[in-house]
């Protein structure tokens, strides 16, 4: 669901790029999957990676713990998405394309793929249309965000009503994911520099 932070820290390569993007659409092992390239499944396994990286990732869980209580479980799904709204909203501090390009150029990757998940490639006019990458800086689009996720689970919950904790804790949230986006940053360019030595 966060979309733009799993791009931002993906290797730079077509292949990873649309693995780190449609890893919730993918689920079991990921060995003898011969749908998917080579990297592709790499980047499969880097959105993974990220993905308990920031469930251990002491930023990410004193962000969750700033949330009410009451969003209990689904605290990290609201903190994904509000990382992803200050990834938007400071991107030039992270990544040397403007956040327009970037997006423009990810949207014409996607278009010319054949193995997208069947329920990502339905989504993906929408997320083109509506640019949902570079929209990620309007709260408003957080808001929806939240609402859409929500109507999807199974299971009555509270994340139509997460938008109040992201304006309530703002300034703090803001700084956390800074913080956290620089240091997975790091880490990922490690793990890269580590491969690369082997």
């Amino acid at each position: 669901m966060n979309y733009l932070l799993h791009l931002l820290f993906s290797a730079n390569e077509a292949d990873q790029y649309v693995g780190n993007l449609i890893g919730d659409f993918v689920k079991g092992p990921l060995t003898a999957r011969p749908e998917f390239s080579p990297g592709v499944l790499q980047g499969l396994r880097h959105h993974r990676d990220i993905d308990s990286h920031a469930q251990q990732h002491p930023v990410f869980r004193g962000s969750c713990a700033r949330l009410a209580p009451a969003f209990g479980r689904y605290r990290g799904i609201l903190i994904d998405l509000f990382y992803d709204h200050f990834a938007a909203c400071h991107w030039s501090h992270f990544h040397p394309q403007p956040l327009e390009t970037f997006a423009s150029d990810v949207y014409g990757l996607l278009q010319q793929r054949s193995d997208l998940p069947d329920a990502f490639a339905a989504l993906l006019p929408r997320m083109i249309h509506r640019n949902w990458l570079v929209s990620y800086k309007e709260v408003a689009t957080i808001e929806r965000a939240l609402q859409s996720v929500g109507q999807r689970l199974r299971r009555d919950n509270p994340l139509d009503q997460g938008i109040g904790e992201l304006k309530k804790h703002y300034r703090e949230l803001e700084q956390d994911s800074c913080h956290f986006i620089e240091d997975t940053l790091s880490w990922c360019a490690k793990g890269r520099r580590d491969e690369g030595s082997h």
